[in-house]
C-alpha cells in the first residue's frame, strides 16, 4: 500500500555539484525534505547525517551520485508510464514494453 511515508522513502538524495550549495543542499538533503517539509534549509545537511545513520541499515535510504543533468536525461528517457492507476506503482521504460512483445 502506498503511503505519504514510503512515497517520501522513495526520494534520492543526489548533489548537484558546485550548484548544491548555491540551492541550499536541496539535491543532497531531498529526502529530508521530503519528510519534513517544513525543515529550515539550514538545519537540512545535519538532518540528513542523522537520517541517513538511522535508514541506511535499514535498506531504505537512497542516494545517487550520479550528476544531476545526466540523471534528468535517464528519467526523460527510461520513465515512460505506468501500467496502471490502481495500487502502487511505478514508472516503466518503453523498453521494458518491448521485451514483453
Amino acid at each position: 500500500e502506498w503511503t505519504w511515508v514510503r512515497g517520501a522513502l522513495c526520494t534520492i538524495d543526489r548533489p548537484y555539484g558546485i550548484f548544491d550549495w548555491m540551492h541550499h543542499h536541496i539535491g543532497s538533503t531531498h529526502v529530508a525534505h521530503h519528510l519534513f517539509h517544513t525543515l529550515p534549509c539550514y538545519h537540512a545537511v545535519e538532518a540528513t547525517k542523522s537520517l541517513k545513520a538511522f535508514l541506511e541499515p535499514k535498506g531504505l535510504y537512497h542516494y545517487d551520485p550520479t550528476f544531476f543533468l545526466l540523471a534528468a536525461w535517464k528519467v526523460t528517457h527510461e520513465c515512460h508510464y505506468v501500467e496502471d492507476i490502481t495500487g502502487v506503482q511505478f514508472f516503466k521504460s518503453m523498453k521494458d514494453l518491448k521485451k514483453r512483445e
